[in-house]
Parts: C-alpha cells; structure tokens; sequence
C-alpha cells in the first residue's frame, strides 16, 4: 500500500529487506502468412525481450516468448492459444500486490461479427478471452499492447483498475497492415522517446513516439490514415489517441515504466531505497489525487496535479544517477 501523504518515509535499512516487486513478461508473434511477416513479428518479439532483460533489468526466467516457429531462437513454445494462456497462469503464479504482467502481441488482427481476434496458430483469442484468463488477478499491475490490426476492440474488455492498454488501431474495422509496432518496439528500446529527458521511457512517451511517428508516415505520404493508436489507463473502457499527461488517459501511463520499481542489488544501496520509497510515496498521492479528481475543479486538478509529476520525474532521475554510477 503506498505511503500516506505527509507519513514519514520507512527507515532505508527495513527497505532494503522489502521483496521487490516482480514484473513478468509475455510476448507473443501471432500467425503470419508470409515470409516477410514472420521475420517481421519475430524480430520485433526477441528484440522486446532482449530489452527487457538486458535494458529493463526482468529476470530471463520471467520473460516469455512464443512464436509461430518454436524452432527459433529464444521462443519458448508455438503461439497456440493453449500456450498463451498457459504461460499467464505460470507468469502470475505466486503474484501479489504490486507485482505486474505485461504482455504484447505482434502478429494480425481480424474481426468477425461483432468480435476482433488476435490470429494464433489453430483457435484465435479475443479479448474476452485474455479477460477472462486474468480475471483472476487482484491488485496485480496489467500492461497489455495488442500492435496488431483490428486491436481497438480490446480496449473495453481489459481496461481496469490498475492497467494501461494500448492497441494500435480505435477499433475492430481498421484491419490494414499496422506501422504502430515498428515505432512502439523502438521506442520501448532507444532513447528517441524519452521527451522528458529522465533517462527512461515510460508507457505514455512510448505510446506518443508511436502515434506520432505512425501520423507522420501517413502524412509525409499523403496517405488516409488506416490506423489510429489508442491509450487507455483510467479503467473506464475508452481508450484515446490523444492520451496526455492531462488525461483523462495517459496520467497512468505516465508513471508506468517496464522497469521494476527497484531491484535487489539497486534497493540494497540505502540512498536508492529511501529515494524508491520517496518514489512510491509520491506515486501513492498520485493516485489518491486521480481519485479524487470527479469531486475536483479541473484547473484545481490540473494545479496540484504538475508538482506531482515533477517531483516523481526528480525522483527517477536521482535513482538513474544512482544506477550510471554503480560499479
């Protein structure tokens, strides 16, 4: 539970002692159809995963990745919808408050009827379907990217307490090609997102690099655009391409990083513990402030709401100071 407005921070030396949070991570590369697609999905999956463990810190043991060819490199299992759901329930066995899943689809997008589904080797999966196999989390942390076409269906059936859901497209009619993976997968791996300049990119500049850089190729090309990002992170169900750190999507988003909230090794050094604790204090007023926007004046909001954010940015980039100097 995040420290109280005003409470004094815990001692660093209880803690160091305090299990970090755990962030498990599933990536998965949908059917294909040709050649170029399967490279495509592919390269985009491992490259994710590498950053995840080499960039972002995740345990390899806790960073899954399932493909159409399980013969490749780092692909764990063929992307069958039973391997997907398998791997949530072994990805969030033992999670508890704080913990997060991420998982991220690259591959197609179909709709049929009324249902957008996410292509799979053998029965597709909706998003009522992943609803139901995390119904089961409770106060577990969800980012979910669908970067596939037809993908704005799934905003309504995730969105939740708690979770940041982001689809490349408003909805299940837009079913071209999608650019959005290419640009969202560099910005989750190169610096080009990070526009606050903190020495990392959180989910709401990885979304913006992504949707701008999506707009200025339709632009440059005098093209309609056929896609159309969406960000949801207020748990109401619909997503927006103008997510901002203003909201109403994107004031989640803003303070959601794929990295853990602090290591072992980090958390073990006292000046890092006590600047991670200030970190979750200033998140927990955060989010006492975001839920207690619906009874406030927006300018009041608005107000109290950029302090807020300047400190957890100066809090960040203290620990990432901390982190450049470790031996």
């Amino acid at each position: 539970m995040p420290t109280p407005a005003g409470a004094s921070v815990v001692a660093s030396t209880d803690i160091a002692t305090e299990p970090a949070p755990r962030t498990a991570v599933l990536i998965v590369a949908g059917v294909s159809g040709e050649k170029r697609l399967a490279d495509a999905f592919y390269q985009w999956a491992t490259t994710v995963a590498s950053a995840a463990t080499s960039r972002f810190g995740i345990p390899d043991s806790l960073v899954t990745v399932l493909a159409e060819d399980s013969t490749r490199a780092r692909v764990r299992a063929r992307s069958t919808r039973e391997n997907i759901l398998r791997s949530i329930t072994r990805l969030t066995a033992g999670m508890t408050a704080g913990d997060r899943l991420v998982i991220i689809l690259f591959g197609h997008g179909t709709t049929q009827g009324d249902e957008s589904k996410f292509n799979v080797p053998g029965p597709d999966l909706s998003g009522e379907d992943f609803k139901v196999a995390l119904a089961a989390l409770r106060n577990v942390g969800l980012i979910f990217v669908n970067t596939t076409s037809a993908s704005g269906d799934f905003v309504k059936p995730l969105a939740g307490a708690n979770r940041v859901i982001i689809t490349a497209t408003r909805s299940g009619r837009e079913q071209n090609e999608t650019l959005f993976p290419a640009h969202f997968v560099a910005a989750l791996t190169t610096a080009g997102a990070d526009s606050d300049k903190d020495g990392r990119v959180n989910l709401l500049e990885a979304f913006t690099y992504a949707r701008r850089e999506v707009e200025r190729v339709f632009e440059q090309g005098n093209r309609i655009a056929t896609e159309h990002p969406l960000l949801e992170d207020d748990g109401d169900g619909v997503g927006h391409t103008d997510a901002s750190e203003k909201g109403p999507d994107g004031l989640r988003a803003r303070t959601v990083f794929l990295e853990p909230s602090g290591g072992a090794t980090l958390a073990a050094d006292p000046r890092a513990a006590r600047l991670l604790a200030e970190r979750r204090e200033v998140e927990g007023r955060l989010e006492a402030l975001r839920a207690r926007r619906a009874t406030m004046n927006e300018d009041a909001y608005q107000t109290a709401l950029e302090p807020l954010l300047v400190e957890l940015a100066e809090k960040t980039r203290a620990l990432r100071a901390l982190e450049v100097k470790k031996p």
